[in-house]
């Protein structure tokens, strides 16, 4: 990894994509370093939603690690059309090319798998690698499986590598708010306040300082900061499904609670309370047919 990239790269751990796309205009003149660049401005575009730019973009003479981005961004753009053909062209991928020491590519079909919930793909394509991001998306897949006491072992390898990085100064909050108890999160509201001095409170970290205020039973703070990231990104289905859950547990009147469900079901993407949501949704007419069958 570059140190030549380390504002860009410090700026997409962060959530502050156009930021990250504008650190990502200076010149370089090595190709592995190039590439790297490119990879974590598409990758940030991909966090705008900007699926169609990058469709545009990368073709099929570009590299492995630009073709697996925009594979993410087929998938991305029409997932229920394209998940079939998207992992059998990345499944043909894995048996064609050696990955194993491409932390540009394995971060990326990690990606996909983990967006697909097959977290056993994903973490067999990340393997045992050191490098600093794997090692962060091995935590995130850790705690999405409940398996915090292999979390907390892959953040000491992080540790190891470097412990004033960005990257675990964010895997340790994840853990810490993954911990439920109050002191783990008072921590890592503080060093997500801090993360926003240094860098500007994105998206992303006003979300989890409202996380945090909702784990501490502190609804209405929580409503604040959500409400300053409806003003950075109005339709980010992660701010509105949060946005639910802490109106919802506010005593506000049931009518704003019902209107901010219906904003959060008009975005139609994949956040936890959208997935169960319809879950229950779908569980409900299975019985209801049956019962009235």
């Amino acid at each position: 990894m570059s140190s030549k990239l380390f504002a860009l790269r410090n700026q997409f751990y962060i959530g502050n994509y156009q930021q990250a796309i504008n650190e990502g205009s200076l010149k370089l003149k090595s190709t592995k370093d190039k590439l790297e660049r490119d990879c974590y401005v598409y990758r940030s575009h991909i966090a705008l939603g900007n699926y169609q730019m990058i469709l545009n973009s990368i073709s099929e003479s570009d590299a492995i690690e630009l073709k697996v981005i925009k594979l993410f961004a087929t998938l991305l753009n029409n997932p229920e059309e394209n998940k079939e053909i998207v992992l059998e062209t990345l499944k043909s991928w894995l048996t064609e090319i050696d990955y194993e020491n491409n932390y540009l590519f394995q971060i990326n079909a990690a990606t996909i798998f983990t967006f697909v919930d097959n977290y056993e793909e994903a973490l067999r394509i990340l393997g045992s690698s050191e490098q600093l991001e794997i090692c962060a998306i091995k935590i995130q897949i850790y705690l999405s499986i409940n398996r915090k006491d292999k979390a907390v072992k892959e953040l000491g390898v992080l540790r190891k590598i470097n412990e004033d990085a960005t990257i675990y100064q964010l895997a340790s909050n994840w853990i810490d708010l993954f911990s439920n108890d109050e002191q783990s999160i008072q921590k890592a509201l503080e060093s997500y306040n801090e993360l926003g001095q240094l860098y500007g409170k994105s998206v992303s970290v006003l979300n989890s300082i409202a996380v945090c205020h909702m784990k501490l039973g502190e609804f209405s703070q929580a409503e604040k900061y959500l409400k300053q990231a409806l003003e950075k990104k109005p339709v980010d289905p992660m701010t509105n499904s949060n946005l639910v859950t802490a109106l919802s547990n506010s005593g506000l009147n049931s009518k704003i609670v019902k209107r901010q469900i219906a904003t959060m079901l008009s975005l139609r993407e994949k956040t936890p309370l959208i997935e169960k949501y319809f879950n229950l949704e779908s569980e409900f007419d299975k019985l209801a047919e049956k019962f009235y069958n």
